[in-house]
């Protein structure tokens, strides 16, 4: 998740405050939604359309997931 951050702040000039913000929120929206049932890998093309980036930075939200 950190990688994304740091893209988000280069890519699109967010602050790292910003940037934190919207991978947070979008990884509680991610998890409480897996919790209640949900599909992961329905999530894979919200993350794209959300970041703009390839579905491997995907990954490490699911990995974070098993931690």
């Amino acid at each position: 998740m950190n990688e994304t951050v740091k893209i988000l702040m280069s890519r699109d000039g967010l602050s790292k405050d910003e940037a934190v913000k919207q991978v947070v929120d979008f990884f509680k929206a991610m998890k409480e939604d897996i919790e209640q049932g949900g599909d992961p890998f329905g999530w894979e093309n919200d993350f794209v359309s959300e970041f703009g980036l390839e579905p491997d930075f995907f990954e490490d939200f699911i990995f974070r997931l098993a931690v």
